[in-house]
């Protein structure tokens, strides 16, 4: 055990002066491009990376090689795969060095010179511990490390299940859930769009929802709502409902990969991942269409096993029916999957016959709900987020150009795009979308394990049942990285891959925790599998209650807003405001459906649109004015032609918002608090 510690301080010590000089090499590069070409944009900061990283690599394969990891076993395509793991070292920098440059000013305040070298730092740091474990692992291994690669196992486990352990990690999961909605009860975005569509349809009104964002999702929550809860209960329960189921395909699908040892851990990691609890109690489809895809992940795998598993090919065909009805796009994603496990199936001679019980009772499902969706509002229900393809902005890439596009006043009939320019598009915006999706993928991870999801298969060689029983996992865990780069990215559409980073992560801590104990020898082998995944959980219990005061106090502020609005303003007032989830998320939380309101760089022409469009309260946010549409920014202090302020706050996140209503003595609002008054800017009712 003490040449064991010895040598790994010895290669550590070395390792971190090679990085030392790399990082000298990569800071120099860098600041020598950033003051040559003095870049603004991301993709001039991106290509800085890049090319320091390059630099510094190229030295770290001839130090490293001849110095730092002598022991090193003869073996072939060394070089091959150093470049492998030098470019995943050169990716987690770039994404790190992003997700700081854009969020380290949040917290503090820097010049860009010192800003671009304190993110450049975080980068280096986090690649600096990939590449000594991929280069440990899987480039200048040890004959020892061979030896433990060769005779380690995780194969499926045996015997009954466990039914009190996944009991607890549900239990776990549902106290995380709790503890979150009670620190940062919001309403938000598209979750409110959903809830609306469901509302009105549970109440017999379903003319009066917008069929844009009907799916199997407001389906689901408008069963909850006629069970005589009120919408913001059934809004939550929609979401935190298939948040704590998703947690049993999780377990079944790992402890059927790895056992239950990692079967448990997975558990607990999804149970208590902050971004997986935040959406499953906020509304959003998320957790839905995740459970679904993962109870049909664990069927695909099932099969693949044992062939004839007559369950697993039921609920295939139902799970992979309720992923598509509330993420159509996945239609590519499934036909993907049902390639892969026809392949693997074959070569083990599975009847096809068999193919037709889920293929049957997934266009069972989707034929139900077409019919149901045709019933309700005479359309099929399918694609209709499609028409966000022939969108030339994206909210996520340039606020400002979107809402315009969205909400700004047509100018003349809409021309459908053609195919070729709908094409054009998606080209023109895939290295943005590329560079938005390195940057919101650490923040969207927030934890390690994506590391030890890469070393399972350098530390663990058989896997697994049959071979290829990890191919499904891995098709849906890399398939919005690749797919959605190329339409319309936004950050929770990364979920897959954090769950396939979580059971995958799984495994490798519990290898690496073996492989630590098995090098120390006196270490008993259970410490070694359990303590890896502690300290990671360990690192993501404090983020849990910090995230969601973060959400509180982001979007908390919308409850102060929708209680004024419910106090002050009558029912049957129409309300308008600031877009993209703005003004819809204020006044959910007073009863009522806000609408977006004119996008325009004209303060004057928001009164007529006010009256014109019977919405004669009009909600500005100066955050949203600030990103979306600045031309505006002068109304919050010189008025609204036309309008009154009736009431003014001011939150440290956000800045200012203000209520305004229109002066005319027809459309003029009637404050509901006591008599016909409106407040003015002093906060005062005037008489």
């Amino acid at each position: 055990m003490k040449d064991a510690l010895q040598r790994l301080t010895t290669q550590l010590t070395r390792f971190s002066l090679v990085g030392v000089a790399n990082t000298g090499i990569d800071f120099l590069v860098t600041n020598l491009l950033f003051l040559a070409f003095r870049p603004t944009g991301m993709a001039g900061l991106t290509l800085i990376s890049l090319l320091a990283c390059l630099v510094a690599a190229t030295n770290s394969y001839l130090v490293n090689s001849r110095w730092t990891f002598t022991d090193r076993a003869n073996q072939d395509g060394q070089i091959g795969r150093f470049v492998v793991f030098a470019g995943l070292g050169m990716v987690v920098n770039t994404a790190v060095f992003l997700f700081l440059v854009r969020y380290l000013p949040l917290v503090v305040s820097l010049d860009p010179v010192s800003n671009l070298n304190l993110a450049k730092l975080g980068g280096v740091v986090c690649a600096l511990a990939v590449t000594f474990l991929g280069y440990r692992f899987g480039v200048f291994y040890s004959a020892a490390i061979a030896g433990f690669r060769r005779d380690c196992r995780l194969q499926p486990a045996t015997g009954p299940l466990p039914w009190r352990v996944l009991g607890v990690i549900v239990a776990v999961a549902l106290g995380a859930r709790l503890l979150f909605v009670s620190i940062a009860p919001v309403a938000y975005g598209d979750a409110v769009n959903y809830s609306w569509v469901a509302w009105l349809t549970a109440r017999g009104e379903w003319q009066l929802a917008d069929p844009f964002w009907h799916s199997l999702f407001d389906f689901w929550q408008a069963l909850l709502l006629m069970t005589g809860i009120g919408q913001y209960p059934a809004l939550v329960l929609a979401s935190l409902l298939p948040g704590l189921l998703l947690i049993v395909p999780v377990y079944l699908l790992a402890r059927r990969l790895y056992g239950n040892t990692v079967a448990l851990v997975a558990g607990l990691f999804i149970a208590l991942h902050p971004r997986l609890v935040e959406y499953s109690v906020n509304g959003y489809a998320e957790s839905f269409y995740l459970c679904a895809a993962l109870w049909a992940l664990w069927g695909i795998t099932a099969v693949i096993q044992d062939g004839r598993h007559r369950t697993a090919l039921t609920v295939i065909g139902i799970a992979l029916a309720g992923y598509f009805l509330v993420r159509n796009e996945a239609i590519f994603l499934i036909g993907l999957l049902a390639a892969v496990t026809l392949l693997l199936a074959l070569r083990r001679r599975f009847d096809l016959r068999l193919a037709g019980k889920p293929a049957a009772l997934f266009a069972a499902c989707v034929i139900a709900y077409m019919a149901a969706s045709h019933a309700l509002w005479d359309q099929h229900g399918l694609f209709s987020k499609s028409s966000n393809l022939g969108k030339q902005n994206l909210e996520t890439l340039d606020l400002g150009a979107a809402a315009r596009e969205t909400y700004g006043a047509a100018d003349s009939t809409p021309v459908e795009p053609s195919l070729q320019d709908t094409l054009l598009t998606l080209a023109g915006r895939w290295p943005a979308n590329l560079m938005y999706t390195a940057e919101r993928l650490p923040g969207m991870l927030l934890s390690p394990v994506i590391i030890l999801a890469i070393l399972l298969p350098l530390l663990v060689s058989r896997r697994g049942k049959v071979r290829g029983d990890e191919l499904p996992l891995l098709v849906f865990s890399v398939w919005p990285l690749a797919f959605y780069p190329l339409i319309q990215l936004e950050p929770r559409l990364l979920f897959p891959t954090l769950i396939g980073a979580g059971i995958f992560g799984a495994a490798g801590a519990v290898a690496v925790g073996r492989l630590i104990a098995a090098s120390l020898q006196q270490a008993p082998r259970r410490l070694g599998e359990y303590g890896v995944p502690a300290l990671l959980l360990l690192l993501l219990l404090p983020l849990l209650p910090a995230l969601a005061w973060n959400s509180d106090q982001s979007r908390g502020y919308h409850r102060e807003i929708g209680d004024w609005l419910a106090a002050h303003i009558p029912a049957d007032s129409g309300i308008a405001g600031d877009g993209y989830g703005y003004v819809s998320s204020s006044s959910f939380w007073a009863g009522r459906k806000g609408e977006p309101r004119l996008w325009t760089e004209d303060a004057a022409a928001l009164a007529g649109a006010a009256r014109e469009r019977k919405q004669p309260v009009l909600v500005l946010y100066e955050e949203y004015l600030r990103n979306a549409n600045p031309q505006l920014l002068a109304v919050l202090d010189d008025g609204i032609p036309g309008m009154e302020l009736a009431k003014r706050f001011e939150f440290a996140r956000v800045g200012r918002v203000q209520v305004w209503i229109l002066a005319d003595g027809t459309q003029r609002v009637a404050m509901a608090a006591g008599n016909a008054a409106a407040e003015t800017a002093t906060g005062e009712i005037a008489p």
